[in-house]
């Protein structure tokens, strides 16, 4: 009821003053529809941080004698705390209405008219407006429900309105994601790697690990990288490109307030690690005969069992292996064509170790698949390290450079 009374009495105010001079037919005919506006139309700010806008109009050739406006905001971002008329109405006496500012409905109702005789035709601020941030980062506007313009005799002058975006910012601090890598087995997993999404940005980062542990973490920055309510997508591998284990995870308010997502750890299967040539991509010439050579792993393997891969349709298969050095001593006899006759289980288990170097000897018989490398190659690159043929020699008492048998050593369970 009182703001409707306030606008009735406005209307009368405008409508009871003379045109003297300064409104005329051909003027209201001619002029153009005035521009009213928040700026900046853009407003950047950090939470805790104050600002101020000012509303601007532009009265492109219309005679102004009277505005009211409403503009809308989000009372969870912001409060206003003062309206302050501007320089627009400079030099004539003035009378101010409206509601004024309602921080609980997130609004503020000014208005204001020329009491005597006159109008304004040059651009001017009409108010300016502080306002507060609460505290919470986000995005919002700062938006005209309404905005009604009137010249001398009371009509509403046609209008443009110009809204403006807010953005409230955290300041920028640190936080820290960090935890453990394990197998299923729960074992460490040593030198994992850990890669970490933000999957609302799509940035990604690699978390800092090591050699010798199984811990990882990433400093971020909130409030650049991150935020409350970010998904991060944490994708973990083994150190020997083991299935990676891939995980999501939510950050949450207490996370930011805690400086950061601790002991956040990922579990992994645990990898099968074999000593593995493959399968030769041309096996042939094959011939039985004695391999010896050397092996270097490249991670540590764990093996009882030698598997020989034999040529398509044969009993190709290893007699005999021996693997020696660094405190390993093995060997495996074959035991005929029954049973899982491609494996040989050694007499022992032991751990090959990368860094070292192991020799080997092989006797096979009928047709194996043997890995034909150039001479002059130093040395073969396999599935958990390299392999060299110092020599081979065939059934027939020849002498063979290059020639490798295909094998692959591996833990039997049980």
């Amino acid at each position: 009821m009182k703001r409707t009374l306030a606008i009735v009495f406005a209307v009368i105010v405008l409508c009871s003053f003379a045109p003297i001079g300064c409104d005329t037919l051909a003027a209201r005919e001619q002029a153009s529809s005035a521009s009213i506006s928040i700026e900046p139309s853009s407003i950047n700010v950090k939470t805790g941080e104050n600002f101020t806008v000012n509303v601007s109009l532009d009265p492109n050739g219309a005679e102004i004698m009277g505005l009211e406006y409403i503009i809308l905001f989000d009372t969870t971002l912001v409060t206003a705390s003062s309206v302050t008329p501007g320089d627009f109405f400079d030099g004539f006496t003035t009378m101010s209405f409206g509601e004024g500012i309602n921080n609980s409905l997130g609004l503020i109702d000014y208005a204001e008219a020329i009491f005597d005789e006159g109008c304004v035709t040059t651009q001017g601020t009409v108010t300016s407006i502080a306002f507060q941030t609460t505290g919470a980062p986000g995005r919002a506007g700062l938006l005209f429900q309404t905005a009604t313009l009137s010249n001398t005799t009371g009509y509403k002058i046609p209008v443009t309105i110009s809204n403006s975006t807010l953005e409230i910012e955290t300041p920028p601090y640190p936080f820290l994601i960090c935890g453990y890598a394990f197998y299923d087995d729960g074992t460490d997993c040593k030198n994992p790697t850990v890669a970490i999404t933000n999957l609302n940005t799509s940035e990604s980062w690699s978390a800092e690990t090591s050699a010798s542990s199984h811990y990882y973490q990433l400093s971020l920055t909130h409030g650049q990288d991150i935020y409350a309510g970010d998904i991060l997508q944490f994708n973990v591998t083994g150190p020997y490109g083991s299935e990676p284990n891939v995980t999501e995870h939510t950050t949450t308010q207490e996370e930011v307030n805690n400086g950061g997502l601790f002991n956040f750890n990922i579990t992994l299967e645990n990898e099968s690690v074999s000593f593995d040539t493959g399968a030769s991509d041309d096996p042939y010439p094959s011939i039985s005969g004695v391999h010896n050579g050397t092996i270097k792993p490249d991670r540590p393997i764990e093996a009882n069992t030698i598997y020989t891969y034999s040529c398509p349709g044969t009993g190709g298969h290893i007699e005999y292996a021996r693997l020696w050095g660094d405190d390993v001593d093995a060997v495996a006899t074959w035991a005929g064509y029954e049973g899982d006759w491609h494996n040989l289980t050694f007499n022992t288990m032991f751990v090959l170790n990368p860094g070292s170097a192991y020799n080997y000897t092989i006797r096979t018989d009928s047709y194996p698949q043997i890995i034909h490398v150039p001479p002059a190659e130093a040395q073969h690159n396999v599935t958990g390290g390299a392999i060299t043929c110092d020599e081979f020699r065939d059934a027939n008492g020849l002498m063979h450079e290059g020639w490798i048998p295909a094998f692959r050593l591996w833990k039997e369970e049980g």
